[in-house]
Order: structure tokens, then sequence, then C-alpha cells
């Protein structure tokens, strides 16, 4: 995973750090008091959001903001789901852990039909510096919240936090990016078929 540009500006990270933040929290309190269910599907709707968001946008300090706000809502999520495999092994229900994939499968979908149909434009941030932005916020803020971990309770609770958010982030990530790829896969086909190349006589 690459890490942050070095070279990001000053008021870049303070956006990016702003958007990680207000993200998570948004997101421990919509699913902490709403109903689970409601509180999945605002996270799936904004997690959708945020990536179409990132694809359109040129301003650096709203693209980094938007990156770290989808970074925040990732790590709120495995927080969560974290919180409920410690009570029980299960987490949650079958019916909840069924919609939670049914939501984020969807918000998958729609991100990669949206990505797919999108016209490149050279001002524009790469799908490649997206992931690999996201990838190494999401994993500075592990970081910071395992450390944090083993100062107040010790290394074997570090250690256990460190797994559950391993576990939840690769069932998150799996199922936006199955569905998200085959949604843009879809969107490039029709975009090649609705406006096939021209070609040139010799």
């Amino acid at each position: 995973m690459e890490e942050i540009p070095k070279e990001l500006r000053r008021k870049d990270k303070l956006f990016l750090l702003m958007g990680s933040v207000l993200s998570a929290a948004i997101t421990l309190f919509l699913i902490t008091n709403l109903p689970t269910v409601q509180g999945f599907l605002i996270s799936a709707i904004m997690l959708a959001s945020l990536i179409v968001f990132c694809a359109y946008v040129s301003n650096p300090m709203l693209w980094w903001m938007g990156v770290g706000a989808i970074a925040g809502i990732i790590v709120g999520i495995d927080v969560i789901f974290g919180g409920e495999l410690t009570k029980s092994k299960a987490g949650f229900p079958f019916e909840v852990r069924l919609t939670f994939v049914a939501f984020q499968s969807i918000a998958g979908l729609i991100s990669g039909v949206v990505l797919g149909r999108r016209v490149h434009k050279p001002q524009l941030p790469t799908l490649k510096d997206f992931l690999s932005s996201v990838s190494g916020i999401t994993v500075g803020m592990f970081a910071v919240l395992v450390t944090t971990n083993f100062i107040l309770h010790g290394i074997e609770s570090a250690r256990a936090l460190s797994s559950r958010l391993s576990t939840t982030t690769t069932i998150l990530i799996t199922l936006l990016a199955i569905p998200g790829s085959i949604g843009y896969i879809l969107a490039q086909r029709a975009t090649k078929v609705k406006n096939p190349p021209v070609k040139r006589d010799i």
C-alpha cells in the first residue's frame, strides 16, 4: 500500500484530517444512535456519494477532504463491527449482516458504474491515486487506534483490536470492490458500444 504523499501541503493535510475525524465520528454516531439497518443504509449512501464525489472533483483540498471522509467511514464501520465481535463471536444477527452486505454491495456497484462512465480528464485524480490514498490514510488511522489501545489497555487488547479491524476492513473492501469492479467493467463496455472508436483512413 502506498503512503500519503510527503509533498502534501499543510492546508490539504488539515482538510484530510478534518474529513477523516468528522466522518468517523458521524458514522459512529449514526450507527450507534439509529436503528442498525438505517445506520448501515446511511453509511452505504455516504460511501457511494463520496467515492463519486472524489472521482469528479478537481479541487485538491476538497479531494483530500473526500478521501479522508471515506477512510473515516471505513474506520467507523470497522470500530462498530469490532465492538459487536467483542460482545459475541457471531457479531450482528444473520439478517443484519445480510442487510449490511446488500447495502455495501449496491453502493460499490453504483460507484463502479459512475466511475466507468467518467470521461478521463488530466486535471482529475486517477483511480490509482484514489485507491492508494484511501489505503494509506486508513492504515494510518488504524495505527493510531491500535497504538492508543496499547497505551490504555496493554498488548493483548491492542492485538485483538488489530485483528478485528483487519477482518472487518477485508470484508468491507471486498463488498465494495467486487460489485464496484463489475459495475465499472459494464459501464466501460456500454460506453464503448455507445461511442465506438472512429476509424481513420490511412
